[in-house]
């Protein structure tokens, strides 16, 4: 029962922290891992995000290149104003180094200017063509600066940006109107943000692996309790009623538990309901059997007589079998300190009278001195006799029963040891499992056993948080091994 109870996959409690991309697959028929498709996720999420920023980027420098295209009319609005010398009663000339006419005569880097007196008259230009450039805001007479973008008429290669502003002279208003071609710094910012797109994307990709470690490191934090409680619920022992404690629980994981702890219990319930049956019924079978026995040995010889006392003598001892595992699984061991190799010594002298009946020598190897052990003697004194009566019964006449208590550095192991017809390999972790008998136990004849012994041996081992193991002995036969902490 226990083992079936308690053997989770180990798949499924081990915490697989060290294969991160094994995480992201998906097996036919399973889930998958929470910790890999949270990765997953955010890892889309920050490469969506990186994507986006890469965009806004590209974005805000086209936007920044506006502001600075602006700037640049603005100023040189500002230099051609202060150029303007109005002169009374002659034209109004443009006064500005002749490198800078020059410049503006030649379309250098684009710039062209133009001024326009109230009446929609150009007064001055800095070439016979800048009217042409300049045409969408002729006769504008624009009261505020105002910027404008002659994209939809010229198109992406003839484009210009154009500003026209009031100037307020003693002559009266003029208003002068500068443009530049955008694909001068068009192509100049075109460099700057193809530069700044290239090293974005080379320093995103590091940053992104490094935000994906980050993000590993911290989901690793946050189901670290997970992986705890698995610990916890790996070792709980479920058949001693044990439920898992809310303490250092997060949160979130309270559901899960108290449910978890809601089935145990039910599965407790379950259990002792089961135990009570089996020890009702056992208890209900002890006096028909018993009735049964004596009213058989009263009956006069009969051919068989002898195979069916055998039959209702094995009943009776299955059923003994059966009442004292039901109280054994209900009841605690009472541990307290005592003397394990007296308590050994005593039960190997109690059982001397029914090794000479089989015509088998008992021999002890223990000790001299105490060894003082957290134990339950009845309990314990109970899985030792099991032991040395299943030795005394399959070894052969004229045998010798071995019963050695060794100290082995922090445990104590209880070895007993006989030269009967031993045990397979393949069998040897199937012996302590109720009514295991072995795969070659005759129906009749046999010595009587009923396969209840040795779970009883190791329901008490596991009370004493203890262990029972079987292998087989050099030369023949079998060692029964019970191993306590010192």
């Amino acid at each position: 029962m226990k083992s079936k109870l308690l053997n989770f996959p180990k798949s499924f409690l081990k915490p697989r922290l060290g294969q991160p991309w094994a995480l992201l697959a998906l097996p036919r028929g399973q889930a998958g891992s929470l910790l890999g498709r949270q990765l997953f996720r955010i890892g889309l999420i920050l490469l969506v995000f990186g994507v986006g920023l890469v965009a806004m980027t590209g974005w805000l420098l086209n936007q920044a290149g506006d502001r600075i295209q602006d700037e640049f009319l603005r100023r040189q609005a500002a230099e051609l104003v202060n150029g303007m010398q109005d002169i009374p009663g002659g034209p109004l000339q443009m006064r500005l180094p002749n490198e800078t006419l020059n410049a503006y005569a030649q379309r250098r880097d684009g710039y062209t200017f133009m001024v326009e007196n109230a009446d929609g008259l150009i007064t001055l230009e800095s070439a016979p063509m800048a009217r042409a450039y300049l045409a969408p805001a002729m006769g504008m007479m624009a009261q505020k600066p105002t910027l404008l973008n002659t994209m939809s008429r010229d198109g992406s290669a003839e484009a210009m940006y154009i500003l026209t502003m009031p100037v307020h002279t003693p002559r009266g208003v003029y208003y002068l109107t500068v443009g530049q071609n955008r694909t001068i710094d068009d192509a100049l910012l075109a460099t700057a943000t193809t530069e700044t797109f290239n090293r974005l994307v080379l320093w995103s990709a590091p940053f992104l692996l490094l935000a994906l470690m980050v993000v590993w490191s911290v989901l690793q934090g946050s189901l670290a309790p997970l992986y705890r409680l698995s610990g916890k619920v790996r070792a709980l022992d479920v058949l001693g009623g044990e439920t898992l404690a809310l303490e250092n629980v997060p949160r979130e994981l309270r559901p899960l538990v108290e449910s978890f702890n809601l089935l145990l219990n039910q599965l407790t319930r379950t259990l002792e309901a089961q135990k009570g049956l089996t020890a009702d019924t056992a208890h209900q079978l002890k006096t028909p059997l018993a009735v049964l026995q004596a009213r058989l040995e009263q009956i006069d010889p009969f051919k068989g007589k002898e195979l069916l006392l055998k039959d209702v003598q094995r009943m009776s001892r299955l059923v003994r079998q059966l009442l004292h595992y039901a109280v054994l699984s209900q009841q605690t061991a009472n541990l307290h300190p005592t003397d394990l190799n007296a308590t050994v010594r005593t039960v190997v002298a109690s059982l001397v009278p029914l090794a000479r009946k089989a015509d088998i020598s008992l021999a002890y190897d223990g000790p001299e001195a105490p060894l003082v052990v957290q134990l339950d003697g009845g309990l314990l004194t109970e899985a030792i006799s099991n032991l040395i009566d299943n030795a005394i019964r399959h070894s052969p006449a004229k045998g010798t029963v071995d019963i050695a208590l060794t100290p082995r550095g922090e445990y104590l192991d209880i070895d007993v040891k006989d030269r009967g017809p031993g045990i397979p390999p393949t069998e040897q972790a199937l012996v302590f499992t109720r009514f295991w008998q072995g795969p070659d136990v005759p129906h009749e004849g046999h010595h009587g056993g009923a396969g209840l012994g040795l779970a009883l041996v190791a329901e008490v081992m596991r009370q004493h948080n203890g262990q029972a193991s079987v292998q087989s002995r050099e030369g023949g036969g079998s060692v029964f091994r019970l191993t306590l902490k010192a």
